[in-house]
């Protein structure tokens, strides 16, 4: 029975890394897709939990989340062979257009394309994004008051992003902010 679930986990971060344009956070959905919608193997509580680790830990998020969905499910060999298989697809394939990339990198029809797929990356993330927020926000307050209050908050927090300020610096604000809404009970 193990070894078709360690199969299973490669084939799904496989495709994974294969159409993980962008990496990051624009493979987020893709992840959640084939974990939570297909396979079943999180709730969506926990694959926002899940979200919340990868981006927060070191290393690429693509790679951080199949290591934990992995060890979730098969324990050390199952996050090896997870995570093999999300870097397999991107290793390879940036190898190769490395390779061939250096004799055609003024041609317009590459620059074409490399544009194109830069807007498809953005659009990957803009997912990530709503659907992060449309996940999370079935467990903020409802009160305009709190809202209005993290509205400010987090308008701040990214404008000091926008002026260069450190990015731990608004992790560090963001923590704040939840514990002393908790220590408050307010949510």
């Amino acid at each position: 029975m193990k070894i078709w679930l360690l199969l299973e986990l490669f084939i799904r971060f496989l495709k994974v890394g294969i159409v993980g344009f962008g990496g990051g956070w624009a493979i987020l959905p893709i992840i959640e897709r084939e974990v939570v919608e297909e396979a079943k193997w999180l709730s969506k509580s926990e694959y926002l939990n899940l979200v919340a680790i990868a981006g927060s830990t070191p290393g690429p998020v693509a790679v951080n989340a199949a290591t934990y969905v992995g060890f979730k499910l098969a324990g050390p060999l199952g996050a090896f062979i997870a995570t093999s298989a999300v870097v397999l697809p991107p290793f390879t394939i940036v190898s190769l257009i490395a390779y061939a990339l250096a004799a055609y990198t003024t041609n317009r029809l590459v620059q074409a394309l490399l544009n194109g797929l830069k807007a498809a990356v953005i659009g990957l993330i803009l997912l990530a994004l709503f659907s992060t927020v449309k996940g999370t926000c079935t467990s903020l307050p409802k009160t305009p008051q709190i809202m209005s209050i993290l509205f400010i908050v987090m308008f701040v927090v990214i404008s000091v992003s926008v002026f260069k300020v450190h990015p731990l610096f608004s992790l560090i604000i963001s923590a704040l902010l939840g514990l002393l809404l908790g220590i408050l009970k307010v949510w």
